[in-house]
């Protein structure tokens, strides 16, 4: 049995090796272990800052994502370890004596800023290699149809063993040549493939632009055009690509093939639909975290005229009880259950539901009448939560406190909306909890003030 590390330092590089020894196996590195190890010091150091900096800053957590993409770890599975690792030892570590509950709170932000800054920079990397790809299709524009005049077994040699996808098509859109590797992609064989017409190859998500290049290349306007483009294969699948299509003239200049060159991004295009789906959502409940929330109410705050909002701020009464009493994994079950009964309460058009953190839960609803729409859903929630719900054999009483807010879009921002629900919630919860109250702003008014009274008396008496 090994001693616990002694000091802050020591702790830390504890954590750096365990990091290391989940992380190295998945990794593409010319570097050994101990070097990973040391290269990842550092990283897990800005972490521990920030953790337990004064000020929390999220800015960390992107770094530290945007580095792991520098160090070549960009399996998924690297990026799934990292984040099981920083979830179970960085507060154990690097937490120090703190408020566990709140550097939880800021080790699960710091978690959704490094896979949102992991999935940026896989991002830019990504188009980086596109675009090379696209150059160095180009370049093998004037290699190919130099083939094509000099010699038909060259140019058989690189289009048959070339890794991408490459097909030829003419001027009317019928398939002439195709290789291995777009057989592969599309899983059919080569007379089934040359069977089709480039036209008949749309898709809904093609971009606006798409058939208006594809019309200009075959009229000779345009030598190329590049873009991401989505296909149909015969199972039912979709198949992601990118695109780059290249005009073939004749030794007189006149336009005679169309050369397609396709590189399948499929994987990649579903792993940033998940990192982004990770980045928005609540790791605990899977509601959309704060980041989406405000996303969308400033999207209905931005509303056109004649548009409203109703917004349900939604605190749980007595939930520290629980958590002290039972334990933070009851709490968290708890949280859980009461999260998939507020999502069965907002499921009209325009209706979400959020996790802010800890026992906080907003509610959004949208449209040209909302008055009466929001009291329908806080009376919804209120009815969601009369049952009990039962966490390790105990029947627990949930109860809420709502504050309400509801009003014509334009008028406030997000900022302000989310206060004025706030101060509305905790005057619900004053007057007993377990029931809702409409936002005033004569009350709004005096408890600002108040507020701004009680932080001046100090130095008012001083």
């Amino acid at each position: 049995m090994t001693a616990e590390p002694d000091g802050p330092e020591d702790r830390l590089r504890r954590f750096a090796t365990i990091w290391s020894r989940a992380v190295f196996p998945v990794t593409s590195t010319s570097s050994t272990r101990p070097e990973f190890e040391t290269h990842l010091l550092p990283l897990a150091r800005r972490l521990s800052e920030a953790l337990v900096a004064r000020t929390f800053d999220s800015d960390a957590g992107r770094a530290v994502g945007a580095a792991l993409v520098d160090a070549h770890c960009t399996d998924p599975e690297a990026l799934s370890r990292t984040l099981d690792c920083v979830d179970a030892y960085l507060v154990l570590y690097c937490g120090g004596d703190g408020d566990q509950e709140d550097l939880r709170a800021r080790c699960a932000r710091l978690q959704h800023a490094m896979a949102a800054g992991f999935a940026r920079t896989l991002r830019e990397r990504t188009l980086a290699e596109q675009e090379a790809i696209a150059q160095a299709a180009l370049q093998a524009q004037g290699v190919v149809a130099q083939a094509l005049h000099a010699s038909e077994a060259r140019f058989r040699a690189v289009f048959e063993g070339a890794a991408i996808g490459i097909g030829m098509a003419d001027l009317e859109g019928n398939i002439l040549q195709v290789n291995g590797a777009l057989l592969r992609m599309f899983g059919v064989s080569e007379p089934t493939l040359r069977s089709r017409n480039v036209r008949e190859w749309t898709h809904p998500d093609d971009a606006p632009q798409t058939w208006r290049l594809y019309d200009e290349l075959v009229r000779g306007e345009r030598e190329h055009y590049h873009v991401e483009k989505a296909f149909y294969r015969p199972d039912g699948t979709v198949l992601w690509t990118n695109l780059t299509v290249s005009l073939l003239r004749d030794a007189d200049g006149d336009p005679q093939y169309q050369l397609a060159l396709m590189e399948d991004t499929t994987e990649r295009r579903l792993l940033n639909l998940r990192l982004r789906y990770e980045a928005t959502h609540d790791a605990l409940t899977g509601l959309p975290n704060r980041t989406f929330f405000f996303e969308r109410l400033e999207k209905a705050l931005g509303a056109g005229e004649g548009q409203r909002f109703g917004l349900c701020y939604l605190d749980l009464d007595g939930f520290k009880t629980i958590n002290d009493s039972l334990g933070h994994a009851a709490g968290d079950r708890l949280l859980v259950e009461v999260a998939d009964r507020l999502q069965s309460c907002a499921t009209a058009p325009g209706e979400m539901v959020a996790r802010l953190g800890g026992d906080e839960f907003v509610a959004l609803t949208t449209g040209p009448d909302t008055q009466h729409a929001v009291d329908e859903l806080a009376g919804r929630i209120m009815n969601a939560l009369l049952a009990p719900i039962s966490v390790d054999g105990r029947e627990l009483t949930v109860r809420g406190s709502i504050g309400i807010v509801e009003g014509p879009a334009g008028e406030r921002s997000p900022a302000e909306v989310l206060r004025s629900a706030d101060i509305t919630m905790y005057r619900a919860k004053s007057a007993g909890g377990n029931r809702f109250e409409l936002a005033d702003a004569e009350a709004d008014a005096r408890a600002i003030t108040r507020h701004g009274l009680t932080t001046a008396l100090p130095t008012a008496l001083e």
